[in-house]
């Protein structure tokens, strides 16, 4: 059906109607048969079913540019939530124009999905055509009246394009490279809520591609990270104590047939990954046990996974990022599960296994650490503090600080560059997910060079 304004509204997956067929399957012991209703339009896939994801309105995003693009521009877009003491009372888009570390726009968004909702993980679509803001209730509780969504805005108008829901809290939204180059957004909810991730194809109207559930997964997933060649995404599986949950683990999921193919034993609250460009690393932070787990990655066939040292870190790491060709791993000192709020960045050498810097940078609750795409700065975002910080990665000085314009959270970033501004399209090439685009075929190339010697 069509509102007075134009916007259609779809009507949920879940529900029986015209148009719907009934498919009958088991669960995993076969022993008690569950009906799904499916949904035949154009927008609902398999995957999204296997999800539970639906689409519930679509809107005209059509408009004038919401803010100015200049040929060669690089923009960081963030968001600033209505949590941790924000003065902000409407969930918003926050765009940042790299250079001059200036805000030049915020999102107005439809109160019904912002009023009192925030975000922990803004994700910008390859090509910068469509911005994911995730719109969580501030008790990250059950959908009520109005569902936990992900907002997908038009990039240039930072309007509302369409309107997605899983039945759970939004969490983090980030891009996702497969080894056939083939770039996807990585949805996932918050912690403890019963629901898996899903993947959405931005170049195929965001349609649910691929996706995983607690089922599937053997525990409530956290957080996921790609590795550099495609092949493979982390998920920190933590331990749910509701649920008597076993220890727990890391799962190592080939990107190809959506199966895991490792659990690795980690420290009690695996938290995020990242990779070295070779191939050979991985790193883990560890929020309960305040360390970082460097783990080294099957190279061959038949090996495994192993973790092979603990680094020892400032309380409640959060985000990770490899910086300067791989010799350092930076830490956000976020205070996750602590009383008090971090306000430094760890730095470790990452062929030492030693902690070799601490920053002090006064960002409260620092989560998530984006690398400039020159690899000369890295953006922090600070949930209790409401603002981005720049820290320089070679002399180890915060450059600038950024206060969010409407006093909001700040939980994540992306880095879009405009080769040809406003006439073409931009491209991601930095994220949570670490660098994206041609600055990470870039990156590959310059590893395996290195490698070859």
């Amino acid at each position: 059906m069509t509102t007075r304004n134009g916007t259609r509204l779809i009507q949920a997956a879940a529900v029986a109607s015209a148009g719907f067929f009934l498919l009958w399957t088991v669960t995993r012991d076969k022993s008690v048969p569950v009906v799904h209703a499916q949904q035949q339009d154009s927008w609902t896939t398999p995957a999204a079913l296997h999800s539970e994801v639906r689409l519930i309105e679509e809107r005209d995003s059509k408009g004038p540019a919401a803010f100015p693009i200049a040929p060669g521009d690089l923009l960081f877009f963030t968001n600033s939530g209505s949590f941790y003491g924000g003065r902000n009372t409407l969930n918003s888009v926050v765009v940042i124009n790299a250079k001059t570390r200036k805000p030049i726009a915020v999102s107005d968004l439809d109160p019904k999905y912002t009023q009192k909702f925030g975000s922990h993980g803004i994700g910008v679509s390859p090509d910068g055509k469509y911005v994911y803001l995730p719109s969580m209730l501030s008790n990250h509780g059950p959908e009520g009246p109005t569902p936990n969504t992900v907002l997908v805005l038009d990039g240039r108008t930072l309007k509302i394009h369409q309107v997605i829901a899983e039945g759970a809290p939004p969490h983090h939204v980030k891009v996702v490279r497969l080894a056939s180059g083939k770039q996807l957004m990585l949805v996932e909810p918050f912690d403890a809520t019963g629901k898996g991730f899903f993947l959405m194809d931005p170049a195929n109207d965001n349609k649910v591609v691929a996706g995983m559930t607690m089922a599937d997964l053997d525990g409530q997933p956290y957080a996921g990270f790609s590795s550099p060649d495609g092949k493979y995404l982390y998920y920190s599986v933590p331990p749910l104590e509701f649920t008597r949950q076993r220890p727990s683990r890391l799962a190592k999921i080939d990107m190809s047939t959506w199966k895991v193919v490792q659990y690795l034993a980690t420290a009690k609250r695996p938290l995020w990954t990242v990779f070295s460009m070779d191939g050979k690393w991985a790193w883990l932070s560890n929020s309960a046990e305040d360390k970082i787990q460097k783990i080294q990655r099957a190279t061959a066939p038949g090996e495994e996974d192993k973790i092979v040292a603990d680094v020892p870190v400032p309380p409640g790491p959060y985000g990770l990022r490899m910086v300067n060709d791989d010799k350092e791993l930076w830490v956000a000192d976020k205070g996750e599960g602590k009383p008090r709020p971090g306000s430094s960045m760890t730095v470790i050498d990452t062929a030492t296994n030693m902690v070799t810097h601490t920053i002090q940078t006064d960002c409260l609750s620092n989560d998530h650490l984006m690398l400039s795409p020159d690899g000369s700065e890295i953006w922090g975002t600070c949930n209790a503090s409401h603002e981005v910080v720049v820290v320089d990665t070679k002399t180890y000085t915060l450059k600038a600080r950024i206060p969010m314009p409407n006093g909001g959270d700040s939980h994540g970033g992306s880095f879009v560059l405009y080769p040809r501004g406003a006439d073409g399209p931009g491209e991601v090439v930095s994220d949570q997910n670490g660098l994206q685009g041609s600055v990470l075929e870039a990156a590959l190339k310059r590893a395996a060079a290195t490698k070859g010697r």
